[in-house]
């Protein structure tokens, strides 16, 4: 999902680029690490970049609704909170999707943790959902710099809030709505097949890229994170409530405008 801001899953680990490829290239080992010959791994995820996008918006809905059933009160609470003030504003399906985003990927449940990550930690979930789900949990807003992309396919992004080298993200969406040097919110989340983005995006316009950066430095400075990567990504992490905020076309300014990964 897309906007003027970018909002996506960032690890802190530096993913591998995954190159252009050619015959003998798709016979090599696949650059996620698999140790699968790409054309068995990453090959058919970067090829048809939709088919483990709907895989993860399904997991995200089954998560969605466990939080909502298993932890009802903390979820209405926490839609509250963020929603407090814009009572007289009609919320459209990208709000949503930017304030579900929050409540399941950042806001902790009482006792600690979030929704998502509480819902890996079941006993009962096949591995490969739980698989999906912790790399959903794992997934933080970043500031992301468009290197390069192929409409309809892939995306290459630098994750500046974690530095580290330029990460390919299969995308269906968002790759055909960027250009090359700008500036994104969004969450990066990791692999297998390969990293994707997670959620809703948006692309920074001058302005908003302002007035980012003035409230991740008014976090940097009063809780005394450093002008670093880490203090960058931390500051991140902390304002993500008013980032989502500023991102949600119904809440933000109107010079923001969000899409959907």
């Amino acid at each position: 999902m897309q906007v003027s801001l970018v909002v996506r899953v960032v690890p802190s680990a530096a993913r591998p680029i995954v190159p252009l490829m050619g015959a003998r290239f798709r016979n090599g080992p696949c650059p996620c690490g698999s140790g699968r010959k790409f054309k068995r791994c990453c090959a058919d995820a970067l090829d048809h970049p939709e088919r483990p996008a709907r895989q993860h918006d399904a997991v995200g809905r089954r998560i969605q609704a466990w939080a909502f059933e298993r932890h009802g009160e903390a979820m209405r609470e926490a839609f509250a909170d963020i929603t407090s003030g814009y009572h007289d504003r009609v919320l459209g399906d990208l709000d949503l999707q930017l304030i579900g985003s929050w409540m399941f990927n950042d806001r902790h449940l009482p006792g600690g943790g979030t929704a998502a990550q509480r819902y890996a930690q079941r006993d009962d979930l096949p591995a490969g959902e739980r698989d999906v789900a912790r790399r959903i949990a794992a997934a933080r807003l970043g500031l992301l710099r468009v290197v390069g992309a192929m409409p309809g396919r892939w995306i290459d992004l630098h994750d500046l809030a974690v530095g580290g080298e330029v990460v390919r993200a299969i995308s269906h969406d968002v790759s055909r709505h960027a250009r090359r040097h700008a500036l994104l919110v969004g969450r990066l989340m990791d692999g297998p097949p390969a990293p994707s983005l997670w959620g809703p995006v948006g692309f920074l316009t001058g302005q908003s890229g302002r007035e980012l950066r003035e409230l991740l430095h008014t976090y940097i400075d009063a809780r005394g994170l450093g002008d670093t990567t880490d203090g960058l990504a931390a500051a991140m992490h902390a304002a993500s409530r008013e980032i989502t905020v500023m991102l949600a076309p119904a809440l933000g300014p109107a010079n923001v405008r969000a899409k959907a990964a």
